[in-house]
């Protein structure tokens, strides 16, 4: 078993919690701010950064522009292969840092954190850990990019009244549901009239590498062996986990990917009553809390286990790595230092958007509501089981997500076993792996 890199939860509180989501694919559209000698690109997700942020950052950064293109992973591999990549990127710290780590693609930003007065290491939280790597292990050895802001993301928001109308016990912070657990309630809570579902039971699952890793940590082994070279789905925790998701599609208690969700994600459906759960962590406080008909009903939910070792990892940390092949590095930092420890920063702590990622505005957390109060609460019983579970640096883990999704309809048919679809995964996952392997000189 691959050893889990644990978070040190002393390292979180001090007095008080120390310390979203995928990726979004937009357009490639270009959209530029000022016209500076020093014109840094920055690739980020569509209405980010609002012009009152733009202006707060040109009072500080006169001398710097910014040009920012719509994140687009599509153009963003082209302009990687083409040796031109923007100097800031948005990405995914939990599962993405090790391979363009690996592949020289990103930047150690070790010597900038060092000086930075927002972002030194002494006031960087734990959760920036899944941005180091040292070759071989996450969580260790240089930074490589910083978190705008997290959570722990498997954790899930219960919708109070569907559970009390179907008699369904809350779960509490000290005993999470088990996987199994999770679909018999859900079931109890899913109800159909004239053949249409008019609510749902469970959350939107999907069957992701870091879905299945999460499981199978769980149960106390790994999918990957020890180089993190090679996957296996065909362990018994790892089939497990697949049998899950097959149940849970076949029961028909959530959207899937036989019954995909009309939105892509769960908030329209959980504030509309048609979900009693809704897959998100902490951050959703900040969407719910401006939601007077949802808020009073909604509740931050530990992380469900598969097995007996309490896992709750970060699957995002979204944040920002600045690109190898950038020629003004040193304005580069500044955003990243500016936007994940300044002003938007301690703007988005206030909302409940997040953890901050660094300690100093863990205090600017909203704890006013009601709701606010107990996700809080939520979140700090969480924290002691914050772990690293590792991801490969030899493909990008939405390659293998892939290759889970190609056979996952057969499986819930009934026209392959769940071990065959484990075969199939495992071979299909551990070619793109060989490749990716020889690709950075393994």
């Amino acid at each position: 078993m691959r050893e889990l890199a644990p978070f040190s939860r002393r390292a979180f509180i001090g007095g008080t919690l120390v310390g979203l989501a995928a990726l979004a694919t937009s357009g490639c559209s270009t959209s530029s701010f000022s016209g500076k000698a020093k014109t840094i690109t920055v690739m980020t997700v569509a209405n980010e950064i609002n012009d009152e942020l733009l202006a707060s950052w040109e009072a500080a950064h006169p001398d710097i522009g910014l040009s920012f293109i719509t994140f687009d992973q599509i153009r963003l591999n082209s302009m990687i292969a083409a040796g031109n990549p923007p100097d800031v990127v948005r990405g995914g710290g939990a599962l993405q840092s090790p391979y363009y780590a690996a592949r020289g693609i990103s930047h150690p930003l070790d010597e900038y954190l060092k000086s930075s007065r927002l972002l030194h290491p002494d006031n960087l939280a734990v959760v920036n850990d899944v941005w180091r790597w040292d070759g071989r292990t996450q969580g260790k050895g240089a930074y490589y990019g910083v978190t705008k802001d997290w959570s722990q993301d498997t954790m899930y928001w219960v919708n109070t009244q569907a559970f009390e109308e179907a008699r369904v016990p809350l779960p509490t912070d000290d005993r999470p549901y088990s996987h199994e657990e999770l679909l018999e309630h859900a079931k109890a809570m899913t109800f159909r009239e004239g053949g249409k579902v008019t609510q749902y039971g469970l959350f939107q699952t999907v069957p992701r590498v870091a879905s299945i890793s999460t499981m199978v940590a769980s149960q106390g082994g790994s999918l990957y062996n020890d180089d993190l070279s090679r996957i296996d789905f065909t362990s018994p925790e790892a089939q497990k986990a697949l049998q899950w998701f097959v149940d849970v599609a076949a029961a028909k208690v959530g959207y899937t990917l036989v019954d995909v969700s009309p939105e892509g994600w769960d908030w329209p459906g959980f504030s509309t009553g048609r979900l009693a759960m809704n897959a998100a962590g902490y951050w959703m406080t900040g969407q719910i809390t401006p939601d007077q008909e949802v808020e009073p009903f909604s509740r931050l939910a530990s992380a469900p286990q598969m097995g007996s070792t309490r896992v709750s990892p970060t699957t995002a940390a979204t944040g920002f790595w600045m690109s190898s092949k950038s020629r003004m590095k040193d304005e580069a930092f500044a955003f990243i230092e500016w936007f994940c420890g300044g002003e938007p920063a301690a703007a988005r702590a206030t909302t409940g958007w997040g953890i901050p990622s660094v300690n100093s505005l863990v205090d600017k957390l909203p704890q006013e509501t009601e709701l606010q109060k107990a996700a809080f609460r939520t979140q700090m019983n969480e924290i002691e089981f914050l772990s690293v579970v590792p991801t490969t640096p030899f493909v990008d883990p939405s390659a293998i997500d892939a290759t889970l999704a190609a056979s996952f309809a057969k499986a819930v048919r009934g026209d392959i076993t769940v071990g065959q679809w484990a075969d199939s995964a495992t071979k299909s996952s551990n070619t793109l792996l060989a490749n990716g392997a020889s690709l950075v000189g393994k």
